[in-house]
């Protein structure tokens, strides 16, 4: 059985005007340039700390414009469901339907912590207003975890449920995971959520991964994926260890900042900022100096 959610699916940043209105148009190119390089999807307004500066209509209208940029390519849309309540994501998965997109993510509410009952009911109303495939996303950093009980549980309840993003970096945790899918996993996906994890994800059965990294490094990232694939265990992981490298270095700075500078390497694409103050996105000119050094030295082309 053929599973929805492979390869690439990278979790596009937004682009902004001065005045902290959306810039369509070079996010466009983002999304553009992932879905034309092979990305399996587009992990739309799933990066947290900026999709909460969002309304929910600014969500739709970015996933408008994620539909306009894949046309003609198979990369899917997928419509992700960060929300600080319930009656926010039954509003916003029905619309994300309307509009087209071909999958969902939902997670639990960040910020406290749900008892089990509250937690299958939050997550079982969500799978159950819409028919899309839909995965469920562990994210650590905003405190929203789904035990692996849970997800066993939601799993056999809802045929819909096709996958889940793990980000708990913890093996652990994983491999409990898939023990309590037993009996789903001829169709369910599992997908790394860490940039630093995808090979192990990959040796333990995973089928994707959901990417920051890929944003301004698509090809170091697809590099992973494609070598393990295609059998070359040893290729798959110097891959990984270049991107190690790189997160190392850009996980020095807050924020998203090295990740909106590197878009200037393989992407080649001028991004503008998050709602963030701009004291969360500036990098010192020696940092710039030793991220080009950086790049230069692990033999990364800039983009034409």
């Amino acid at each position: 059985m053929v599973k929805i959610f492979q390869g690439i699916i990278s979790e596009p940043m937004i682009s902004y005007h001065p005045d902290q209105t959306i810039d369509f148009e070079t996010t466009g190119k983002i999304f553009r340039n992932l879905a034309l390089r092979g990305a399996g999807g587009l992990f739309v307004n799933g990066f947290g700390d900026e999709c909460y500066s969002l309304s929910l209509q600014e969500r739709l209208d970015v996933a408008k414009c994620a539909l306009d940029a894949v046309k003609g390519t198979k990369c899917l849309v997928i419509g992700v469901a960060l929300t600080t309540c319930l009656r926010d994501a039954l509003w916003l998965i029905p619309e994300y339907e309307k509009l087209g997109v071909h999958a969902i993510s939902i997670t639990p509410p960040p910020f406290y912590e749900l008892t089990d009952e509250a937690m299958h009911r939050y997550l079982s109303s969500e799978l159950a207003v819409t028919k899309l495939p839909v995965m469920v996303f562990n994210c650590r950093e905003m405190n929203e975890l789904v035990s692996p009980r849970m997800l066993g549980r939601l799993a056999r309840e809802f045929p819909n449920l096709k996958g889940y993003k793990d980000a708990t970096r913890n093996p652990v945790h994983l491999t409990q995971c898939i023990d309590e899918l037993d009996g789903r996993m001829d169709d369910f996906c599992v997908i790394s959520g860490c940039d630093a994890t995808f090979y192990m994800h990959l040796c333990l059965g995973a089928t994707a991964t959901v990417s920051f990294m890929s944003v301004p490094f698509f090809d170091q990232m697809k590099a992973i994926y494609d070598r393990f694939m295609a059998g070359d265990r040893e290729g798959s992981w110097q891959a990984q260890r270049t991107v190690l490298k790189l997160r190392a270095f850009m996980q020095k700075y807050p924020d998203s900042a090295a990740y909106i500078y590197g878009m200037k390497y393989t992407a080649g694409i001028d991004v503008r900022g998050t709602r963030h103050p701009q004291e969360m996105l500036d990098i010192p000119q020696e940092g710039k100096a030793a991220f080009d050094q950086l790049v230069k030295e692990l033999g990364i082309s800039a983009a034409r």
